[in-house]
């Protein structure tokens, strides 16, 4: 008697442990959820990463852009003819460049510096300078880029960029030059 009291003592055990393994199963499948989704919000945060530093690359690749435009955009003067401030159609082909850019970027603003020759009186450079910077603001403004963007001055014959007295050296001085303000 105590043999089959034994015999079914086990047999409950093993029955009761069979009963039981189906519920331990499904604690495993519960346990390994969170596990699996932590593994997905890891991979999400690395993509996020990933993501963050593409952007963060290609923002610095069209910052580097922006500054190289803008110092193309500077070191492309408009030119005059001697006591003239009125725009030859290459001016106005390089206006018309630049004019497209200023609309492609809105947030910027120009410093539209007129400048002269040394020929004349210092009154009539600052004033022919004025003249010429007001031309080119005038033609901007006509292309479609707002006034208050553009501010014109007048140096007249102060800042050369050629200090020659050659016919060559006073043509370059003939300018109005642009600098790009943010």
């Amino acid at each position: 008697m105590q043999i089959d009291l034994r015999y079914g003592l086990i047999l409950m055990a093993i029955i009761a442990g069979l009963v039981t393994m189906p519920s331990c199963s499904k604690n495993q499948v519960q346990t390994e959820a969170p596990v699996i989704q932590e593994q997905e919000q890891e991979m999400t945060a690395e993509k996020t990463q990933e993501e963050l530093e593409q952007e963060r690359l290609e923002r610095e690749a069209a910052e580097r852009e922006l500054r190289a435009e803008k110092i193309k955009f500077m070191y492309e003067d408009v030119y005059f003819t001697k006591g003239r401030y009125s725009l030859s159609p290459d001016a106005q082909e390089i206006l018309k460049r630049k004019a497209a850019w200023l609309m492609k970027n809105p947030d910027l603003n120009v410093l539209l510096e007129g400048h002269t020759d040394e020929s004349g009186s210092k009154e009539y450079n600052f004033a022919l300078g004025d003249l010429r910077a007001g031309a080119v603001k005038s033609f901007l403004i006509r292309q479609g880029i707002e006034s208050p963007r553009l501010i014109a001055v007048s140096y007249g014959n102060e800042r050369p960029t050629e200090n020659s007295k050659t016919e060559q050296g006073k043509e370059k001085n003939r300018r109005v030059h642009f600098v790009v303000e943010e």
